[in-house]
């Protein structure tokens, strides 16, 4: 089958995409968030890089810091229900938290962070990565699903582990995100 699109159809087709990612962006708000004048300049590198981790996606609720790197915590708006594939999505939005991180001006400092999702039950899902190879797969297509795939170590409750074994045995899983579920094999099992 061979099919043609004429250059008038392929600008509509264009300029309907970059309008899609226009209205996407404008509805995740400004890149940057708004400080008042009198806020350090540590401050603000803390607050530009709190604001566009969670400016990527409404679940990524909560970003925490420490001496070793940064928590940030995965809270989907809808639960999710026993028998759904929750694992491409968590990883899509955390890839992409990830790539907010490693963008935003002082985020290549921290080279630790953990991931605490709620799955099943809060905290019952743990993903810690180590950010310095970040950029060597980022550009790669997929690059910030890939990353998310390979965390150092994995933790999960025992009810999350089951089902997410139970998801990398399906064609799906293994097509989709064989590396994360290579990975599961090697997770440990932890009470939230």
């Amino acid at each position: 089958m061979n099919v043609q699109i004429g250059g008038g159809a392929l600008a509509v087709i264009l300029t309907g995409m970059l309008i899609a990612f226009g209205v996407s962006e404008c509805q995740r708000g400004p890149l940057n968030p708004e400080l008042a004048d009198d806020v350090s300049d540590a401050q603000k590198t803390w607050l530009t890089i709190e604001h566009r981790i969670k400016r990527y996606d409404p679940a990524l609720t909560q970003v925490t810091r420490d001496q070793q790197g940064l928590t940030v915590f995965y809270r989907p708006a809808t639960p999710i229900e026993a028998g759904d594939d929750w694992a491409p999505d968590m990883l899509r939005i955390v890839g992409h938290g990830l790539a907010a991180l490693n963008g935003a001006p002082g985020g290549k400092v921290y080279t630790q962070v953990t991931v605490k999702a709620r799955m099943l039950g809060d905290d019952d899902v743990e993903l810690m990565y180590d950010m310095p190879g970040f950029d060597a797969i980022k550009t790669q297509q997929d690059g910030y699903f890939d990353f998310a795939s390979m965390p150092r170590s994995l933790a999960f409750s025992p009810a999350a582990l089951a089902q997410i074994k139970d998801d990398c045995r399906g064609m799906n899983a293994q097509a989709f995100y064989s590396q994360f579920c290579q990975r599961v094999g090697e997770a440990i099992t932890s009470q939230p």
